[in-house]
């Protein structure tokens, strides 16, 4: 897309590049844009972590914004608005509240669009009055474009209906190429049972890894050839993980790995994917663990929580667990362990869905869609003041 035969310039604002969904989701955008050759990109951070190598391979120019403090550092504004003076983005595209809110000032004072990507989830609790509310009201208010990766995102924020837009994810199908033997990566994580169940998501209050734990022991006490394995590193809390960590060492049917830079390969290896989700404080947006899953041919086992179910499809390409006991969940897991052929149509159903609805293709060709609509629509508005404008003149 060009602007006036020039390239369009866009500032993605994230907090970091730290391994997270949204922060897949950005890389893998930020791939399919730089192969265009129209864009002009910039990525603004205020966390120096950054655990995808797949960005430095893109050559693009990314500013830290150092804070002054760590959460709510009133000193971003002006430190961001002084970056949009410099790069004279067409558009800023922001990938979190805060970094929406601070962005205000620069989409404010110098007129500049802002797609708001700060839905990424579905809480149970968004519609209540906050601090984080109000500033959801005021960032809606002045974006241009509200973006969310689920359905259930916008019914859970509810932002202005004129400006909501759904983006589903899209994943590159390259991840999964020239991926290492099974049987190798098996043997690097010493799993020796024929059968895997793998949960690959921070281990924080979001997620309920007790259930998955309480399963995995109910499993494992009759059954000696699954293994459950539990791939995410720690949030800031040690005690979210610890008394798993001991669990493990008196259990040799459950694997703790820590965070593992070769996911895919571990996936791959794997016989099903599981996600649970603590539905008392958190709802997905479109989980990048069950995409991920999914897109290497595995069946999913995962409870209502927002958005999975417009991915998981109940009997379809694996089970989506509503009010089933844990008892009743345990079954469902080894139903497809006992059942491979079973396993392997929903594994290829649930491929078929990424490959359908969730490619890289579609979810870029959709944010491209969306910034040409913003600046056509800018660009009428721009053409017509400078009608009125003349207008004016004229009658003078």
């Amino acid at each position: 897309m060009m602007l006036h035969n020039q390239k369009t310039r866009i500032i993605f604002f994230i907090g970091s590049l730290k391994g997270g969904g949204k922060e897949r989701r950005l890389i893998e955008l930020l791939t399919y844009l730089n192969q265009k050759h129209s864009y002009e990109l910039m990525v603004v951070v205020t966390g120096t972590e950054i655990d995808y190598s797949a960005f430095y391979k893109l050559n693009i120019h990314y500013e830290v914004i150092k804070k002054r403090w760590k959460k709510n550092d009133p000193t971003v504004f002006a430190k961001f608005y002084k970056i949009c003076q410099q790069f004279k983005p067409h558009l800023i595209h922001t990938w979190g509240r805060m970094q929406s809110f601070y962005a205000l000032p620069a989409v404010i004072g110098r007129r500049i669009p802002l797609v708001n990507g700060q839905i990424t989830s579905a809480p149970p609790n968004a519609g209540k009055w906050s601090l984080k509310k109000i500033i959801d009201r005021i960032n809606f208010s002045f974006s241009t474009v509200i973006l969310s990766n689920s359905r259930a995102g916008i019914e859970a924020f509810k932002p202005p209906p004129a400006k909501a837009k759904v983006i589903y994810n899209g994943i590159n199908p390259n991840r999964f190429e020239n991926l290492p033997d099974p049987k190798q990566v098996r043997a690097k994580y010493g799993i020796v049972t024929p059968f895997t169940v793998i949960m690959v998501a921070t281990f924080s209050n979001n997620k309920d890894y007790p259930l998955f734990f309480r399963i995995a022991e109910r499993i494992t006490r009759v059954r000696k050839d699954i293994t459950f394995i539990a791939a995410g590193d720690n949030c800031d809390d040690d005690s979210v993980r610890d008394p798993f960590y001991k669990l493990a060492k008196q259990n040799p049917g459950i694997l703790l790995t820590g965070r593992v830079s070769d996911v895919e390969a571990l996936v791959n290896s794997c016989t099903l994917g599981v996600l649970f989700s603590n539905k008392a404080v958190h709802g997905e947006g479109i989980s990048n663990s069950i995409v991920e899953y999914m897109g290497l041919g595995k069946p999913v086992v995962a409870n209502d929580a927002g958005g999975t179910k417009e991915i998981v499809h109940h009997n379809v390409n694996g089970y989506l667990v509503t009010g089933q006991t844990e008892n009743e969940i345990a079954e469902l897991i080894t139903d497809l362990i006992d059942n491979p052929d079973k396993c392997s149509a929903f594994g290829k159903v649930s491929r078929k869905i990424i490959d359908e609805s969730f490619s890289l293709n579609k979810m870029g060709r959709a944010f491209e869609q969306t910034y040409q609509d913003i600046l056509a629509n800018e660009n009428i508005i721009i053409y017509e003041s400078a009608i009125r404008e003349q207008r004016q003149q004229q009658r003078v």
